[in-house]
């Protein structure tokens, strides 16, 4: 699964219909605190084929991502995937 975004890439352009993938989700919680967050890091490529040859977009803005988290939520890639969703930036995504 991917998700298709227009990304934000430095210098102020964008690249339309770019190919975002979830590498990485876990969820954490900081030593002497209460709160349990999950922490998203996904890889932006051009499209399906520069992510066949890994190689990826350099895009600070489609990094990494942090939510809130509630021991009732699942963890999974998919997950993780809606909770990208939810974001501003994801608002407009297709699955791919």
């Amino acid at each position: 699964m991917a998700l298709q975004i227009d990304i934000p890439l430095p210098g102020g352009i964008t690249h339309a219909d770019g190919y975002v993938r979830v590498i990485d989700s876990r969820v954490c919680k900081k030593d002497g605190e209460s709160d349990w967050f999950m922490m998203v890091g996904v890889a932006a490529y051009k499209d399906a084929d520069a992510r066949a040859a890994k190689v990826r977009l350099t895009s600070p803005e489609v990094d990494q991502f942090k939510f809130a988290y509630s021991v009732d939520d699942g963890a999974s890639p998919a997950d993780a995937y809606a909770k990208l969703k939810t974001l501003d930036l994801f608002a407009d995504a297709t699955n791919v």
